[in-house]
């Protein structure tokens, strides 16, 4: 099965979603409110561009959106897309307070839809190594 993918905000994090998409999907529709970014984005990878979420999200029907909007709009992008029927990944933070959070949480339950949130640095081999002297406890005590 090939899922649709659409990502909102095109800046630097968003090649790298268009990247990872190209890989195991199609990615069809880019937005931005920057059109000249939406278009650069969406020439590289035979996407759609938008510069409204709300029409992007009428005209494509994503199955999955990962947002790459500033941080302050992760929130209502994750939400919007959620209520029209997308699963959502969502880059890190998750939300800029708890009750935005909350409100996302609930609309992912109330649509039946998955909502995830990136956490791309869980790998970062220095982040392993110190996971790893953590679990065998040979840094002493941690104050």
């Amino acid at each position: 099965m090939s899922y649709r993918f659409a990502i909102i905000g095109c800046g630097h994090i968003a090649q790298r979603h268009a990247q990872c998409i190209a890989s195991i999907g199609q990615l069809e529709a880019v937005c931005d409110v920057d059109s000249a970014r939406a278009q650069a984005l969406a020439n590289k990878y035979g996407a759609l561009p938008f510069t409204e979420v709300s029409e992007m999200l009428e005209s494509q029907k994503p199955d999955i959106v990962a947002i790459c909007s500033p941080n302050g709009w992760h929130a209502p992008h994750s939400i919007e897309c959620l209520r029209s029927g997308s699963h959502v990944l969502c880059e890190k933070p998750l939300s800029i307070n708890v009750a935005d959070g909350t409100e996302m949480i609930l609309a992912a339950k109330d649509a039946n839809r998955k909502l995830l949130v990136v956490k791309q640095n869980r790998f970062n081999p220095p982040v392993v190594a110190i996971r790893k002297m953590l679990d065998e406890n040979s840094l002493g005590p941690i104050h």
